[in-house]
């Protein structure tokens, strides 16, 4: 197997961005204007650290739906607490829990994952909204500047989103349990006969996962400055679409950390896009959809665990 089938990388999921960029460019004369970039990057931080996220349980054949409502409950959490340190942990550890939960359905009651994540979603859903009914909050000063400030000239959300990835891709590639989630994403039989704890594999990747859409809520809520109990509807839908745009297998096995940074790029773009040309945000739901379908249907399904 190659390098680029491995990964999932081809010419369609690096040349989308590209084209995308070239177009918009083209079109639009605000577009490339710094402050048009830079509002670019602030809007793909948060999609782009709840991929990798999904990166991780895709690459084991799974999925979670869960993350988006994870990310609005992680925001509502930091919103209503005074105290910076106390809210953040508060939400890492919520995340924890639900990604324990996740992976312990999965894996040991033989859930499916939709039925597991989604379920959860609900659940978590409802929860953010008995935290905080209607948008507001306050997030601390500490908070805000880090999500809204810059660093030697370049936004922090691009820290965010270097810093995420840097981790991912260090646990994916460094890492024995790294190794292990491909070769349970591959073929989970094969990796139990040869020695690796599935169980704790894919307990351990939708931990992550959760873990990444807790800091992915904590971003938005800090760059807004006030919770939203819905802030995180659209990511469910998003986050496995870009992990799909950008070659990610959804059978398991298959994945880059390359691949989820051109996903959620192109994601990124197209919402600026349609933003700059004055279209209907509601546009942004269908478009998504069908890159969805059309993602999934031109995957090569015989590649996985060869």
């Amino acid at each position: 197997m190659t390098t680029a089938t491995r990964s999932g990388i081809s010419r369609y999921t690096v040349g989308l961005p590209i084209l995308l960029f070239i177009v918009l460019a083209a079109s639009v004369p605000e577009f490339a204007a710094t402050r048009n970039l830079a509002n670019i990057s602030g809007q793909i931080a948060a999609l782009l650290i709840v991929t990798l996220g999904q990166l991780l349980v895709a690459l084991i054949a799974g999925i979670d739906l869960s993350v988006g409502s994870v990310v609005s409950l992680a925001g509502c959490i930091v919103a209503t607490h005074a105290d910076p340190l106390q809210g953040v942990l508060l939400a890492l550890a919520l995340g924890a829990v639900v990604g324990l939960v996740n992976g312990l359905g999965v894996a040991l009651a033989n859930i499916h994952p939709l039925v597991m994540t989604l379920s959860t979603m609900t659940f978590l859903q409802g929860l953010a909204f008995l935290i905080l009914p209607i948008p507001g909050g306050q997030v601390p000063a500490a908070l805000g500047q880090a999500a809204n400030g810059d660093l030697w000239g370049l936004p922090l959300p691009l820290l965010w989103c270097a810093v995420c990835a840097a981790l991912v891709g260090l646990l994916l590639h460094r890492s024995r349990l790294g190794l292990h989630i491909f070769a349970v994403g591959a073929n989970p039989r094969s990796a139990s006969l040869n020695g690796v704890r599935t169980l704790g594999v894919v307990v351990a990747a939708y931990v992550m996962c959760s873990l990444l859409a807790v800091v992915a809520g904590i971003y938005l809520a800090a760059r807004v400055s006030s919770g939203d109990p819905g802030m995180g509807a659209s990511f469910s839908l998003e986050s496995v679409t870009a992990i799909a745009l950008g070659g990610v297998q959804l059978t398991g096995g298959v994945g880059s950390i390359a691949g989820v940074v051109t996903g959620a790029l192109s994601l990124g773009l197209i919402t600026n896009g349609i933003n700059l040309f004055g279209i209907s945000p509601f546009l942004r739901g269908t478009i998504t959809g069908v890159l969805l379908l059309a993602a999934v249907c031109v995957q090569r399904r015989r590649a996985v665990g060869l």
